[in-house]
């Protein structure tokens, strides 16, 4: 049910004229339905203590009414991030008992696949090869190509779920029109993510999820040069290989701006280290009208250091969950999912700091609610494994009155020897 509404919610606000009324209709009836399961089996001390954190970064961020210029900007932030509270609190209760998030990863695919074809032009070589006229960017490019690269990290955490090959032919082909997405939409920050991934893969889920270690070494090897080619081919041959250069040598003015923009948070955070300049109003204290297009900055200097701490203890909390339980696990399957996991939140924090916030990035509220959800779902996993390999090693009390009356005949029959 969370997958299906993440797929048509995302899919009916392509038109922006339906983006906050399915995203909210949708939640509504998502919560209605889920409602009387959670009211039976849901406790208070059932939510996971990130989402504790992130109720007490909203309520840190919401000091800032009392002093801010734009309140309408501010509330609209502030919307967001209790729709991100709620929904990693949400979809952490329904995985952490699971630990199986293969539905979103599907709708995360399918998304990707959707925002492709809604564009009137056609799907061609020739569309993204544009390397010698202006680039002629499709709408709301960056979020697209976001969701493209989502839906390539959704192809990934899929094909451990399934041995068929049908499947999996299915899914690598819905992964190579989610790149397609990316190139096409010349989003720097997702090829980033996309080249950070095609890094993390291989060491994470392939050399640290499996036992075979040298069929993983050489998967792993296979998959980064695979990578590597694709990468040359698509700095040589696309626009987005055009942008990506530029902007990796500075040759472009949106490059520097925001480098600027980041240096301009950190001294707005010096100015107000305590609660910043408030939610929503970076674009006023920098005086450029811009948001940072950067978490850390755009955190640090509208909510102050505690409001940075606050927020990115989630992360911390969540990596040494899954960190942890990957010492107890021994099965593929489920340290494949742990290592996706893990590997979305060094994704998340990568993104975070090249080019967008996701704390009010509707789209990745839900798959930080996965790292949460597989991280606490991952823990009591491991937990269950440590006590039955200590039910196993301990001896049972038959045993050990057994191995007692042994050791006491023993010690009878040599002092009766020493007698003799």
């Amino acid at each position: 049910m969370l997958g299906l509404y993440y797929l048509i919610a995302f899919a009916l606000s392509m038109n922006p004229a339906y983006t906050q009324k399915a995203i909210w209709l949708g939640a509504g009836l998502v919560g209605l339905a889920a409602l009387p399961l959670f009211w039976r089996h849901i406790r208070l001390r059932h939510i996971p203590q990130e989402g504790f954190l992130l109720a007490l970064f909203t309520l840190w961020a919401s000091a800032g009414i009392f002093f801010v210029s734009d309140l309408e900007m501010f509330m609209r932030f502030l919307q967001r991030m209790m729709e991100l509270t709620a929904t990693v609190i949400f979809t952490s209760l329904i995985l952490k008992n699971s630990g199986a998030a293969k539905w979103l990863y599907l709708a995360f695919l399918g998304l990707a696949v959707l925002s492709i074809f809604y564009s009137s032009e056609p799907v061609s070589m020739e569309r993204i090869a544009r390397t010698k006229v202006p680039l002629a960017r499709i709408e709301a490019a960056n979020a697209v190509g976001f969701q493209c690269f989502m839906g390539i990290l959704g192809m990934l955490g899929l094909l451990a779920e399934t041995k068929r090959l049908w499947i999996r032919l299915f899914l690598l082909g819905g992964g190579v029109l989610a790149l397609y997405g990316v190139v096409l939409s010349g989003s720097r920050g997702a090829f980033a993510a996309l080249i950070a991934t095609a890094i993390l893969w291989p060491l994470l889920c392939l050399l640290g999820g499996y036992r075979f270690k040298l069929k993983a070494l050489i998967c792993a090897v296979v998959m980064l040069l695979l990578a590597y080619w694709g990468f040359q081919f698509i700095i040589q041959a696309t626009s987005m290989g055009d942008r990506f250069t530029k902007a990796t040598r500075m040759e472009d003015s949106s490059t520097k701006t925001r480098f600027d923009l980041v240096l301009t948070g950190f001294r707005i955070m010096t100015e107000n280290p305590i609660l910043g300049c408030g939610l929503g109003q970076f674009g006023i204290a920098s005086g450029t009208g811009y948001y940072a297009h950067n978490e850390v900055a755009e955190i640090v200097a509208t909510t102050g250091l505690p409001g940075f701490f606050l927020y990115y203890s989630v992360y911390v909390i969540a990596w040494r969950r899954l960190s942890r339980s990957l010492k107890s696990i021994n099965s593929s399957l489920f340290r494949y999912r742990i290592n996706m996991a893990r590997l979305s939140l060094l994704i998340l924090l990568i993104s975070g700091a090249l080019s967008r916030p996701n704390f009010i990035g509707q789209d990745t509220f839900f798959l930080i609610g996965i790292v949460v959800g597989i991280a606490h779902w991952a823990e009591s996993v491991a937990r269950l494994a440590r006590r039955s390999a200590g039910a196993i090693l301990a001896p049972k009390p038959c045993q050990i009155l057994l191995g007692g009356c042994r050791r006491s005949a023993l010690a009878s029959g040599t002092q009766a020897k020493i007698q003799l």
